[in-house]
Order: structure tokens, then sequence, then C-alpha cells
């Protein structure tokens, strides 16, 4: 057990150094080093290569997760379980190879109206797939052998240095664009090297044919498990990711590019939300196994109401500081052009939040095929919202889709539990917070703004707010779980004496 707790410490420790590291990159280095459009390019080819990757995969990097208990053998090379991930996994990649040169005219149609510079790095999406591809094999590899760190790191933090050194070098050097683009793929390559050294340095990086899992009676199993995981997981990426895409087709990198920025800030507001997930996955599994339907409901209510206070905070204070905020940013003017993504991404992030760990309480459950099922009709649902959206509202309209996708996939969730295992997420505590983010929405209009300090009107703004805030969610004792925190800490460090 220690063990487990020293590891969840490191990948927590790592995951907010990466997120550090990607503060920077994302609202100083880039906005500073590269143009909207070149930030656009960047974030367009990124997310066209996990796309292609997680279709090319064939689900081979989910399937360790369920699968390999069943080969785990050291002393048999587990039973040549990486040899099939591999072989599964390049059998993807040549296959989609073949269709991507042979379809290049689709490519093509969609971004040289509006996003020409994209069609220069055609061939370069081809190799960065395949790393990509190959990373997450390895990443899950690893991780099923409970050595989560170093996958963490490369994850979190060393791909985001490696962004972080190729802008410094761009910047420096001011080579060719196309050179910074070539740069950073190998920099993905050379995170991919450090996995595979890494697999071999735990002697179980095991590439000798082996065909055992070929010929196993759970190949069939396997591959109907492929074929659920892999429609799951295009849709899932799809959906993630479509917005970016379909921005840079419908109006450009360049608004692409200002949207990157204005997505990126309200990605904090999620951030709770993520280390919650991650303890309360074994809690909520573990009911799922026993039938335990009361203790998933209390979880469900209590991650709800924990998430909407927390993501709430982050979301208000990042709202009423947003012209501020965008002039933190090198060239702020032009990226506050983004300040309504901000808002509707926002609101998405919080009705996630609110509707608490449904995806979590479903993806465990026997239900999980049923939830997969939904994945392809909310793919279709947001590529519409899009092609709806975009040409109306340009980058806010992207932003508008999204949120309408995510509140669609989370509403449906909600009926599904109510009508299937009878639990909700929400409680008189509910009404309480949203009479405090009530109050904190009129407390901001009524606050002096400090003109030409911004620095200063930024953090008057945010003490008063919070104080108040934290002070109200506490005096209502709107959650058990952060007013139990609370007097522990007290207990702790104001009245040990």
């Amino acid at each position: 057990m220690g063990i487990v707790v020293r590891q969840s410490a490191k990948t927590v420790f790592l995951t907010y150094l990466g997120i550090g590291v990607g503060i920077i990159n994302t609202l100083w280095l880039f906005p500073y080093v590269l143009t909207e459009e070149q930030i656009g390019l960047v974030r367009t080819l990124i997310n066209v290569a996990l796309l292609f990757s997680t279709f090319a995969s064939l689900g081979a990097g989910n399937i360790p997760t369920k699968f390999f208990p069943y080969f785990k053998d050291i002393k048999k090379s587990h039973n040549g379980f990486l040899f099939f991930l591999l072989v599964t996994g390049v059998t993807g990649f040549l296959i989609f190879t073949l269709l991507y040169l042979n379809l290049k005219f689709l490519f093509v149609d969609a971004f040289v109206k509006n996003a020409p510079m994209i069609l220069n790095y055609f061939f370069q999406l081809i190799p960065l797939t395949l790393i990509m591809l190959l990373i997450n094999i390895f990443e899950s590899y690893n991780v099923i052998q409970q050595n989560p760190v170093l996958p963490v790191f490369t994850r979190e933090v060393m791909t985001r240095l490696f962004l972080s050194i190729s802008l410094i070098l761009f910047l420096s050097l001011r080579f060719d664009y196309k050179w910074f683009i070539n740069i950073l793929i190998s920099f993905y390559g050379v995170v991919l090297l450090v996995l595979v050294l890494y697999t071999y340095h735990q002697n179980y990086l095991f590439l000798r044919p082996n065909l055992e899992v070929f010929k196993s009676p759970l190949l069939k199993s396997i591959l109907v498990f492929s074929g659920f995981i892999t429609i799951g997981n295009v849709s899932g990426t799809v959906i993630n990711n479509i917005d970016s895409l379909m921005l840079s087709a419908f109006s450009g990198l360049k608004q692409t590019g200002i949207y990157t920025i204005a997505f990126f800030i309200a990605t904090f507001i999620e951030i709770p939300k993520k280390s919650l997930s991650q303890v309360l996955i074994p809690l909520v599994s573990q009911a799922n196994m026993e039938g335990d339907v009361k203790k998933l409901g209390e979880l469900y209510k209590k991650s709800s109401i924990t998430q909407l206070i927390i993501g709430g905070l982050i979301f208000i204070l990042i709202w009423f500081n947003i012209e501020n905020i965008f002039k933190l940013i090198p060239h702020g003017s032009v990226y506050s052009e983004g300040k309504w993504v901000v808002f509707f991404i926002g609101m998405a992030k919080i009705f996630d939040m609110t509707t608490g760990i449904n995806q979590e309480i479903v993806g465990t459950s026997k239900y999980y095929k049923i939830d997969l099922a939904f994945y392809p009709i909310l793919g279709l649902v947001a590529i519409g919202a899009n092609i709806f959206f975009i040409p109306k509202f340009g980058m806010t309209g992207a932003a508008m889709a999204t949120a309408f996708s995510v509140f669609l996939i989370n509403t449906i969730r909600f009926f599904f539990l109510l009508f299937v295992m009878k639990i909700q997420p929400f409680a008189f505590g509910t009404i309480k917070a949203l009479l405090i983010f009530a109050i904190a929405f009129v407390l901001n209009y009524l606050l002096p703004h400090i003109q030409n300090h911004f620095l200063i009107d930024l953090c008057f703004r945010t003490a008063v707010i919070a104080i108040i805030f934290i002070s109200l969610v506490l005096l209502l004792k709107v959650s058990d779980d952060i007013y139990n925190v609370y007097q522990k800490l007290l207990r702790r460090y104001l009245l040990r004496h």
C-alpha cells in the first residue's frame, strides 16, 4: 500500500508540474514567439495526429488494462503480450497509411481554402501519427506493470518541456518554421525512445515474436473489445478535438491560434476534477463490482457538490478577471478576441463537474458498452454542431458547439443513471452553492475597478471574492467534505494548543 501511495503522490506532483510548464508554454511562450497562425498550425497538427493515431491503434493502448492479467508471466515473457500489442498497432497504422495516402484529396479539400499552410505538412503527419501510437502503447504497457511514474512524466512534463525547448530554439536561432515543426516531431520521437529504454531497463521489453496471444481462446474477446474501444476512442477524440480542426477548416489558422489560448485558460477549471477522479475511480469500481448502489449514490452526490464549489470558484475568478488575464499575455489585445470562448468552455466544464462522476460510474459498470455506443452518435452531433455554429459565430461558435456536446453527453448520462440505477448527483447543497455564485456575481459588479493598474485590480478582486466565497461555503456548510477538511486543518494548525 505504501508503494501505491508514493506512486500516487509522485504522479500528482508530476501532473501539476506539467500544468505549470503548460501555463508558461501556452500563455507566454506561444504568443510571444509564434504568430496566431503558427499557433493554430501546431494545435491543428497535433490534434490531427492524435485523431489519426487513435484510429490507427485499433485499441492497442487500451487492451492491456482489461486483458494483461490473463497473460502476465514474467518467466514466459508475458506470453508475447507486448509483441501482440505492437503487431496490432502497426497493422492498424499500415491500414491507416494506405487510406490516408489514397484519400489525400479529402484532406486537401478540408483545408485548402482557409488553412493551406497545413497542406505543407501532409507527409509529416505520417511519422507523427506512428510515434503517438507507439507512445500510447508503451505508456499503457508500463502502467499495467504498476510503473506509472515515468509514463506520467513523459506525457505531462517531458513533452511540454520539449515544446518549450523547441520554442526557445526557434526564438533564438530564427530558423525556418518548417524546421520548428520537424524538431517538435523529433522530440516526440525522443519521448518514445525514453519509454522503450525504460521498458528495457525494467526487464520486460519482450519483442521476440511470440504467438501465444494469437492462439489464446481469449483472442475473440480481445478483438471484440478492440472494436468497441476503437469506436469509443475515435468518437471521444472527435468530440474533444473536432472544434479546433473544423475551426481551422472553416475560419483559418489565425482563429484557431486565438482559440487555443482562450481554450487553455478555461481548462484550469477542470484541474481539480482530474485529481478527484483518480482518487474516486477505485472506490467507484469496487462499489460497482459489489453492486453497492447506495455507495455509488453517496460518491455521486459528494463528487458533484465538491466539484461544483471548487470548479465554480475557479471559473468566477477567471471570468471576473478575464480582461486582466489577457493583459498578462503577450499581444493580449489580439487574444482577447477569445473572451467568449473562455465563457462557453468554462460553463461546459462547470456543467461537467456539477454532474459529478457519471462517466466513472457508467464506465466501470456492466453498462460500459452502452456508454461507448453513445459516442459515435455524439461524435456526429459534435460535427453537426460545429458545422452549424462556426460559420455563424467563428471561434465563439466552436466553443458553443463544444459546450453543447458536453451538455448533451452529461445530460444523457444523468438520465441513464437516474432511470437505471435510481441515483442522481444533486442535493440541497447544490442550491446553496448556486446562491453563493449569485452573490459573487453581484459583488463583482459592486467592486470598483482599479484603472491603469491591472495587476493590483486582479489581486484585489481575486482576494475579496475568494475570501467571501469560501467564507459563505464554510458558514453554510455547503459540502460536508470541504467543511470536514476545514475542521481538520483548524484543529491541526490553530487549535492544537
